[in-house]
């Protein structure tokens, strides 16, 4: 049997195992429980907060750390504040990667669980990177659910999911090391608004803008619709040339009752605004080894054009509209 003693699991977020929450009851039990069943042999690091009930779980290390609460990045009409988790992300994962001893980690929250392997495979498939916008030392794997290639119907760049990582520790650590967000005021919010066109940047931009600006000063967005081609094109080439966006079946991952069934992330409308794999295998052919053929059939990409005109442009009419009633 083949054993994965070179991949830490940073299992990151709250504990979620009495009923009555609004997840998955005994979620993290069964989280745990997964990597041992299709990662034999891996360290599984639980990092969470303080006064969780840890009790029946399997982990082999606790990192605790201080809940840092929730940050604001925008205000209601009625001037209350909006309240995020963004800063509990970042303290969760960094506080587990910062402990990890093996070569490989992964990044995994504690209302996911695998469902099996693939993404170690996965991660050494596509070996040609060019030397441009190549960020990392190998690519990093991750999850196309939130990784939106469309959003209020229109092009959207930097749009990376944050939910799942697998890579060589050092990438994961070089995502991750990120500071933490300010509170923003009312005025700020109003000129980022104005900026922005009403849409502000999505958390899941906001992350993967925060690490690329470690690398490349000159990335930004202007909000979730700046897209012009210059931005798109930049956007593409980092996907290219520094991860991997497959499915959570091709991966080997489940994102548990709530992101599945009848949630709006899981229906037809909103997988069909996702980076696909084999639109990312194009971006690798593009960018990355011209000699490289998708693995995508002439129907699935007509089948994909179709559902697309069928959701993604209605939404791109009204999006429309309601900036020229605003």
């Amino acid at each position: 049997m083949k054993t994965f003693e070179n991949i830490t699991v940073v299992v990151q977020g709250p504990v979620q195992t009495l009923k009555g929450r609004t997840q998955e009851a005994g979620i993290t039990h069964k989280c745990l429980s997964s990597v041992r069943q299709h990662l034999p042999g891996a360290i599984i690091i639980l990092s969470t907060w303080p006064e969780q009930q840890l009790s029946g779980l399997d982990y082999d290390q606790l990192v605790i750390s201080e809940d840092p609460g929730s940050n604001i990045r925008n205000f209601h009409s009625d001037g209350r504040p909006q309240h995020y988790n963004n800063n509990r992300q970042i303290v969760s994962t960094l506080a587990g990667l910062k402990q990890v001893k093996t070569p490989y980690a992964i990044k995994l929250r504690s209302d996911n669980y695998l469902t099996g392997n693939q993404f170690v495979e996965l991660q050494q498939r596509y070996p040609e990177r060019c030397d441009s916008h190549r960020l990392f030392r190998e690519r990093v794997v991750v999850s196309n659910v939130f990784t939106r290639k469309y959003a209020k119907g229109f092009r959207v760049a930097f749009h990376l999911s944050d939910f799942f990582y697998f890579g060589l520790t050092e990438d994961l650590l070089a995502i991750w090391d990120l500071e933490l967000l300010e509170d923003v005021t009312t005025d700020e919010a109003a000129n980022a608004k104005n900026t922005s066109r009403g849409l502000l940047i999505d958390c899941t931009q906001m992350f993967w803008l925060k690490t690329l600006k470690k690398f490349d000063p000159s990335v930004r967005l202007d909000g979730l619709l700046d897209n012009a081609p210059e931005t798109l094109e930049k956007s593409d080439i980092y996907y290219a040339n520094n991860l991997i966006i497959a499915e959570p079946e091709a991966l080997g991952l489940s994102l548990g009752e709530k992101f599945s069934g009848k949630a709006r992330i899981a229906r037809q409308k909103g997988k069909c605004a996702q980076w696909q794999y084999f639109e990312w295998q194009d971006l690798y052919q593009k960018y990355c080894q011209p000699s490289f053929k998708p693995d995508a059939t002439a129907w699935q990409r007509l089948s994909l054009t179709f559902t697309r005109w069928l959701h993604v442009l209605p939404t791109r009419i009204e999006t429309t509209l309601k900036k020229v009633r605003h």
